[in-house]
């Protein structure tokens, strides 16, 4: 069995890629997005055509980009969601603007957008999760937004504090981001992929129904130690490897928690984590919105 089978056998397997080529590819269970992605996937042509009807379709003379008022970058990311969604069996995350990410109303204002706009689309909007990052604004506006009927995956996650906030919340999915912690903090035993095993673990001790998609991996070892969560939304960087090599599946069978590892440490570094994830994003999502500045004044 190779990688790749073994972990479909064991978790739900999410994309983390806009490419919708490569999505066509496999059936995945799900999928992760953000400006970044749709960026690169723009950039390399795989929508080419999708854009062309795009631009075709809607008017160039709204505002390019907006917390508030329907924009078009509202309108294009809705529009790739679509055409995303038939290759999906579960759900699409659909990302925020990051300047938004500690503005409680403003993330409530945008989420409730963009389901509107899946509406007006004609999508399934239980298909769709709005991705917010995890500040406590973040984390409040996830826990209102669900008496809208609206369910979140609430990302950037990096120590306790921020998980049991999720859990106490009802939040439906939680993305805590592997590589970065193992990046920031050494550990024998590999730091990320301890905490998510702990996060796995208080998740299962107290019952709570919230979800756990790992992210952001940094290696093939660190995707299979974490067999076990909800889902591992992974990027197609690691396929060729996934698919070319096989697993003994008794190496991996037994769950193992690690118990050696201070995360108080997490907590004092957290917050730095959190915001430069975000100042990122931000970044991205800027790049995004100058080529489609770029494309409609040459359009």
């Amino acid at each position: 069995m190779n990688l790749f089978n073994f972990l479909k056998k064991n978790t739900k397997i999410s994309i983390d890629s806009a490419n919708i080529n490569f999505v066509k590819m496999y059936n995945f269970d799900s999928l992760t997005s953000n400006p970044s992605l749709i960026l690169s996937s723009i950039i390399n042509k795989s929508y080419d055509k999708i854009l062309i009807n795009f631009f075709k379709k809607f008017n160039k003379n709204i505002k390019l980009d907006s917390d508030e008022e329907i924009s078009f970058y509202d309108n294009l990311l809705i529009f790739i969601a679509g055409n995303l969604i038939p290759f999906i069996k579960d759900k699409i995350s659909l990302e925020i603007p990051a300047r938004i990410s500690y503005n409680y109303k403003k993330i409530i204002i945008y989420s409730k957008k963009l389901i509107y706009l899946c509406n007006l689309f004609g999508l399934n909007n239980k298909k769709i999760l709005i991705k917010i990052p995890a500040t406590d604004s973040g984390i409040i506006a996830a826990s209102k937004l669900k008496n809208f009927g609206i369910e979140c995956n609430l990302t950037l996650i990096f120590d306790m504090n921020q998980v049991k906030k999720c859990f106490d919340n009802g939040i439906y999915l939680i993305s805590p981001f592997v590589g970065r912690i193992s990046d920031k903090i050494f550990c024998k035993l590999d730091s990320g992929v301890n905490f998510v095993k702990n996060i796995y673990d208080y998740k299962q001790s107290f019952h709570f129904k919230t979800k756990i998609m790992a992210a952001s991996f940094r290696n093939i070892n660190q995707i299979l130690n974490l067999f076990f969560c909800d889902y591992l939304t992974i990027s197609p960087s690691f396929f060729d490897e996934l698919l070319k090599k096989n697993i003994n599946y008794n190496i991996y069978k037994k769950k193992i928690f690690f118990k050696n590892f201070n995360f108080s440490i997490l907590n004092n570094i957290s917050h730095i984590l959190l915001f430069n994830g975000i100042k990122q994003f931000e970044k991205d999502h800027n790049n995004l919105i100058n080529l489609l500045s770029l494309i409609i004044n040459n359009f």
